[in-house]
Parts: C-alpha cells; sequence; structure tokens
C-alpha cells in the first residue's frame, strides 16, 4: 500500500494528482484528519486512512500495512517537531517499510541557519535515519510559488520588487516539479537510504527577477535590496501575522546568506525532463 500524508496542503495534494496520473486510484491512499476532509479523494476511488499528526495512535493505526509512506512535512509551524517526532514513531511501530521525507534545503548546519524552520528540518532527518527505518530524504528547493507573495500585490503599480535579498543567486524551484518527483520517488525503487537534493537546475538574482517581471508586466521594475529591518516593518503595517512575517523574514535572510544557491541535477533525472524555470514561471503567473 502507498500512502500519502498532507493532502489538505499543496504539495501533499499535487503530489497525490501526480501518483493517480501514473498508478490510479486502487494502489493509492491518503491521510486525513476526518472523513470529510477526504471526501472528494474517497469518490475518486482513493482508499482514505484516518490520522492526526497531533495523535500517535490514530497514526499507528492508520500505517498498519503500509509498504511506502510519503511523508510530508507539517505546516503547524509551532507543532512541527511534535508532528514529526509522532509520524516517525508511528511508522517505525507499525513496520511501514520505506518513509520519504519532504524536507528542505539547506547548506549551513541548521543551528546556524537565519531560517528558524531548519533546525526542526534537520532534527527530523537525523530521527528518521536513527529509526532503522528505510527512508529516503527529498530536500526540497525552495518555492518559486512564492515569489507572488515576496514580489506582493502592488506590483504593477508601485513598480518596485521589495526584499532584502542581497545578489545572492537563488535555485527558486517549482512546487508542482516537487511534487511530482516526491511521488516518481513513492512509485519506483533505487532511492532507499538517500539524501537527495531536489532543486533547480538554473540560478537567478532577484535583479534577474525584477527584469523578467518587467518584460512580463511591460514595466520598468525596480529592486530595491532593503534592509530586514525597513522588509519587516513593511510586512507588520500590510497587517501580515508576526509569526507570517518571521517566517519570510527568515527564509529571506537565508536567501542572501546563501542557503539556496545551490543547483543540482537529481529533480530533472527523476522528472525526465527540464524544471520549470522562474522566467516561465513569471510568465504564467503575471500575464
Amino acid at each position: 500500500m502507498y500512502l500519502i500524508t498532507g493532502v489538505t496542503g499543496h504539495l501533499g495534494n499535487a503530489a497525490a494528482e501526480a501518483f493517480l496520473q501514473q498508478e490510479g486510484a486502487s494502489k493509492l491512499t491518503v491521510l486525513s484528519r476526518s472523513h470529510e476532509k477526504a471526501k472528494s479523494w474517497a469518490e475518486r476511488g482513493v482508499g482514505v486512512k484516518i490520522g492526526d499528526y497531533n495523535d500517535y495512535n490514530s497514526l499507528v493505526n492508520a500505517f498498519k500495512g503500509v509498504e511506502k509512506l510519503l511523508f510530508v512535512s507539517s505546516n503547524d509551524l509551532e507543532n512541527r517537531e511534535s508532528h514529526h517526532r509522532n509520524v516517525i514513531a508511528a511508522a517505525k511501530a507499525a513496520k511501514v517499510n520505506h518513509v520519504i521525507f519532504t524536507s528542505f534545503q539547506y547548506q549551513s548546519t541548521a543551528e546556524d541557519s537565519p531560517n528558524g524552520l531548519m533546525p526542526v528540518y534537520k532534527a527530523t532527518e537525523d530521527l528518521l535515519i536513527a529509526s532503522g527505518l528505510t527512508y529516503t530524504i527529498l530536500r526540497n528547493g525552495i518555492y518559486m510559488d512564492m515569489l507572488p507573495d515576496i514580489i506582493g500585490p502592488a506590483i504593477r503599480e508601485g513598480k518596485v520588487l521589495f526584499a532584502p535579498a542581497g545578489d545572492t543567486p537563488v535555485a527558486f524551484t517549482s512546487r508542482n516539479d516537487l511534487a511530482q518527483a516526491a511521488a516518481n520517488v513513492l512509485v519506483k525503487d533505487g532511492f532507499e537510504n538517500r539524501i537527495i537534493d531536489l532543486v533547480n537546475g538554473q540560478r537567478v538574482r532577484f535583479q534577474e527577477i525584477a527584469d523578467q517581471l518587467g518584460d512580463v508586466l511591460k514595466l520598468k521594475i525596480t529592486y530595491l535590496n532593503v534592509s530586514d529591518t525597513e522588509y519587516q516593518q513593511a510586512l507588520l503595517d500590510a497587517g501580515l501575522p508576526p509569526i507570517v512575517v518571521g517566517l519570510f523574514v527568515g527564509i529571506l535572510k537565508s536567501i542572501k546568506a546563501g542557503e539556496f544557491d545551490k543547483t543540482g541535477t537529481d529533480l530533472e533525472a527523476i522528472l525526465g525532463r527540464t524544471p520549470l524555470q522562474v522566467k516561465d514561471f513569471l510568465e504564467a503567473y503575471y500575464a
């Protein structure tokens, strides 16, 4: 049995859809907190197991009989670490054969990262490797799907790309490409006990993003490399919750520090095609 978690989120949903296109509904089971939340999947013939990252026992029951588990990381910023511990412990108790974890790209030691999310991902990776389970760790590149949020909704009026990202190149990667790659790893063999960097093969700087965006919008877009403090205050003034502001500031600090400038060929090899590039993403989103 193949089981995918996190299907109510963007990455898990896209991975499940990619799996369906390859293997069909009869081979797929999804994890959901309730039957109501998974109704649309059940109507398509997908199996449903009920479990909650907060509830270890529910996860043990849900994981029984699972051969390969695609473990999509929790999106709960405050409880992510305990959620991840529960999933790994439950997978071990249920004797899952192979756990594939969607981690996040980083290059520094997690403790030194300006991105506060990194220590949790590193701790989860270490816990999974030490568990004795067969594992695959997918270190996903930073989502290019975040760019519209970083760019902001007023780009057409303001004509300014406002971010404390410096001049560091970034290997922005499509979330759909990452989901497709995760589904491919789930259904194929040969990825056991590996850490795989799923990153775009091309990097861009924020000045290039401003130029490409200007080409799409047919405007002159200016990139302002502002300070972290200026950016943080601008987001707070716009009404974003402090926890979200902290997330964005941390990610942009990580970009500036070079956490996401790594490129590679594994994503292209697993996809069997060239990954989506930032210019094409911007054209599709803003045209």
